[in-house]
């Protein structure tokens, strides 16, 4: 049996949510909201920072840019298009798995409950961490709002949902500020965590 890795390290401001000092390995964390996808590369990103590999399934819209403001290292990030068919998406994350320590995946709608128990089962055995995110519209055959996790058994769900937006009014055309309220629950946060957080200032953070 492999030894225990550490935690996956997360920004300094994100530790009162994470309460092991980081994301466990072989765990699998659904992030719905709004912000989900936002939620997710700002977890991920401090990861990257210090050497691990993050890959990116089935999110057509998150281009290298937003990737770079998210905090995550360009250099050990792919992103990874699979055709949307259940066995081609389940077969092309399994292979991810085995190179990456971090997976940020939205699910087609056809993927099984059991297809799902395999991937996270591969997930544990490789100590990577698996964020599945909702991301409405992200393939032809994606599961609607909220659901996009179902499949999965989460060991913690991640809600992130946006307060405010800064940068954007009067004609601005940058945004300087996101706050975004996160809270953490889950099978393995019995006791909910919530905070409200600019994540253009979480991504630039120290990794803890």
């Amino acid at each position: 049996m492999p030894a225990v890795r550490a935690p996956l390290p997360v920004a300094s401001s994100l530790l009162s949510l994470f309460t092991d000092g980081g994301v466990v390995r072989g765990r699998t964390v659904a992030c719905t909201g709004d912000a989900a996808l936002s939620a997710a590369l700002a977890v991920s990103a401090a990861a990257t920072r210090v050497g691990s590999w993050l890959a990116v399934v089935g999110v057509p819209h998150l281009g290298v840019g937003a990737a770079v403001e998210a905090g995550v290292a360009i250099e050990r990030l792919i992103l990874a298009q699979p055709p949307s068919a259940s066995r081609e998406w389940v077969t092309t994350v399994a292979a991810l798995v085995e190179g990456f320590d971090v997976l940020i995946v939205a699910p087609p709608a056809s993927l099984t409950g059991h297809d799902a128990r395999r991937l996270q089962s591969r997930i544990v055995a490789r100590q990577s961490v698996l964020l599945v995110v909702d991301v409405p519209g992200a393939l032809p055959t994606s599961r609607t709002s909220g659901n996009a996790s179902r499949a999965f058994v989460a060991d913690l769900d991640v809600q992130a949902n946006t307060v405010s937006w800064a940068g954007i009014e009067r004609g601005g055309s940058h945004i300087t500020q996101r706050l975004v309220q996160l809270r953490v629950g889950g099978r393995r946060c019995p006791v909910p965590r919530e905070a409200t957080l600019d994540l253009s200032c979480v991504t630039s953070q120290r990794v803890s």
